[in-house]
């Protein structure tokens, strides 16, 4: 499935990194990223793609200290 995800983060480079980390070691492919900076944070929209639940990433991604917010936006089911 695919899960479009929006994510705040502080603004620091190490904040990106360990944010990218996460995601990847819970098995979740990005298959779409946009990094953009405002009210001096950084705002992620992205698509992820994997079997496994979503909540799996978005629950790590809250207790991450970097990590403002996380909005899952939409679901979509993956043409077969």
């Amino acid at each position: 499935m695919k899960h479009s995800l929006t994510v705040a983060l502080k603004n620091q480079s190490v904040a990106v990194e360990r944010f990218l980390r996460v995601v990847r070691h819970r098995g979740f492919d990005l298959t779409h990223f946009q990094l953009n900076m405002d009210d001096g944070h950084y705002h992620v929209l992205m698509t992820v793609d994997s079997d496994k639940p979503i909540h799996l990433l978005t629950t790590q991604l809250d207790k991450l200290v970097d990590v403002k917010q996380v909005t899952l936006q939409n679901l979509q089911q993956q043409a077969m």
